[in-house]
């Protein structure tokens, strides 16, 4: 079994910019991040936003209900 743990983000400003994960807390105030991989983080790094239903069903035709199969 997989758990998912949340870890604290940091938004960079300057030298480097975009969104962060925070890898390690030091004692000493220092922290290691690494840049955040999360779907939301590269959809907000590519200016995308999810597609409304509405959307979706116009360019791929209406939802159907599911059949039973799967």
């Amino acid at each position: 079994m997989i758990f998912l743990v949340e870890q604290p983000h940091v938004k960079l400003s300057g030298d480097f910019e975009g969104s962060y994960v925070v890898e390690e807390a030091r004692a000493d105030g220092r922290l290691l991040v690494a840049p955040d991989t999360s779907a939301q983080a590269i959809m907000d790094r590519l200016g995308h936003e999810p597609a409304t239903l509405a959307e979706f069903e116009a360019a791929y035709g209406a939802v159907k209900p599911p059949d039973g199969e799967g």
